[in-house]
């Protein structure tokens, strides 16, 4: 991770982003099918 370490700070803030969206995202792709089964 020392690639992680040479970043400053602005770029770990927009790289923690990133990972959030993406995993938000994979959240969302999962749920959404289960809670359309659950519904319907």
């Amino acid at each position: 991770m020392k690639w992680y370490n040479d970043m400053d700070k602005q770029e770990k803030r927009s790289f923690q982003k990133v990972i959030t969206i993406c995993v938000v995202g994979a959240i969302l792709i999962l749920l959404i099918p289960m809670f359309f089964h659950a519904i319907f």
